[in-house]
């Protein structure tokens, strides 16, 4: 009897951790900009982090990183978390925890596609035919549309009609390109943090994502003082050790 392999074990844990986190994250997409909350987490989760480098090997192990090595880590930081999660915080808004996760979590093809183009990796038969079936499912998954509003109801009824498939195709959008941006960034992430652990590595990436994402909200006018009660700032803190903590770690 075959049984299932550590490295599968962890990442089956690391689907769960991050379904418990789109769960708690649902309620506070519709009501903060998807940057703020993608903010706010990478800073906890980043603090998380720093906690725990006393654990980690001396901070000489940075120096080993190269110059291209941290360009890597920088942009796979800007694409994976700048912009995939912020992405998939507008899917889980406009279509739901379940759709969004599935959907987003066809980023393996992705990933698959830019290790081909970029490094001309092959992959094997049977696991591009588990990308299938996965993504078969998410089509099945996503392709439901709401009933079309019977001929005889009014105006307004079709307008609301009209806005929820709207929402669906924002939705579909945003996961799928948050599915694209994580596939490349994991790709970069992969080589960035050859010389580092997952803590050393988050201890800078989380940072520096939550401070652009500040750096723009502010450059855009939004001034997040005040705007956050300390209930959803300690939920949303929560949220980012474990999303961004423990998911990107066992990731």
């Amino acid at each position: 009897m075959e049984y299932i392999g550590y490295g599968e074990a962890i990442g089956l844990a690391c689907a769960f951790v991050w379904a418990l986190n789109g769960l708690i994250m649902r309620h506070y997409v519709a009501a903060f900009p998807p940057a703020l909350l993608n903010a706010l987490r990478c800073g906890a989760a980043g603090l998380f982090a720093w906690l725990l480098m006393p654990l980690q090997p001396p901070l000489t192990t940075f120096l080993q990183v190269t110059g291209f090595e941290w360009a890597l880590l920088v942009t796979s930081v800007l694409l994976a978390i700048g912009v995939g999660d912020t992405l998939y915080m507008v899917a889980l808004r406009e279509i739901g925890v379940a759709r969004a996760l599935a959907v987003s979590g066809t980023f393996p093809l992705p990933t698959l596609f830019f290790e081909w183009l970029l490094l001309d990796k092959a992959f094997s038969q049977t696991f591009v035919l588990g990308c299938m079936l996965v993504v078969a499912g998410v089509a099945l998954l996503s392709g439901r549309e709401p009933a079309a509003p019977p001929r005889d109801v009014s105006s307004s009824a079709k307008t609301a009609h009209d806005r929820r498939r709207l929402s669906a195709s924002l939705g579909l959008a945003t996961a799928l390109g948050a599915s694209v941006s994580w596939g490349l960034g994991t790709l970069m992430t992969t080589r960035a943090i050859a010389q580092l652990t997952a803590v050393q590595a988050n201890s800078v990436r989380l940072p520096l994502v939550a401070a652009l994402l500040f750096l723009a909200l502010r450059a855009t006018g939004y001034s997040p003082r005040g705007r956050v009660g300390p209930r959803p700032l300690l939920i949303l803190s929560l949220s980012g050790i474990i999303g961004m903590g423990i998911g990107s770690f066992l990731f």
